[in-house]
């Protein structure tokens, strides 16, 4: 007779990045993106933080979106350029994408400081495009296209 031992771990184990975690719990909180937060990055939580912009966009500068969570012509034309000192939810999905593509601003904070310009300059220069650290056109389709 095989005797066979089970184990049960102490406190659950999770998986993926905890600060994709929090992109995808405050996606859920703030926009209802209905996001399973396992801290992986993948289309769902693209497109949850691609209809963010673009609700933050409609709130902001009334871009007039469909809030679609698709990367076209109409979003790229109705982004603004994002810069050091900027704070806010914009930041902040520029913040969480970051995270999400390997680049780290070390902070979700929604503050566009040092760290987060830094961290989108590493982003530009890495992708060929102009290094300014400015968060523009170019950059946010890098990011969503």
């Amino acid at each position: 007779m095989k005797t066979e031992v089970v184990t049960k771990p102490s406190k659950p184990t999770y998986s993926g990045n905890s600060y994709i975690r929090k992109l995808q719990e405050w996606l859920n909180k703030v926009y209802k993106a209905d996001l399973v937060v396992d801290g992986i990055y993948g289309p769902n939580t693209k497109k949850a933080a691609l209809k963010a912009l673009q609700t933050e966009s409609n709130r902001q500068f009334g871009a007039k979106l469909v809030v679609d969570g698709i990367w076209g012509h109409k979003t790229k034309s109705a982004i603004r350029t994002v810069s050091r000192g900027a704070e806010g939810n914009i930041t902040q999905i520029i913040q969480g994408m970051l995270y999400c593509l390997g680049y780290d601003p070390k902070g979700f904070d929604g503050i566009y400081g040092n760290n987060t310009f830094y961290a989108v300059k590493k982003f530009q220069d890495d992708k060929n495009l102009s290094i300014d650290g400015l968060c523009g056109r170019n950059t946010f389709a890098e990011m969503f296209d």
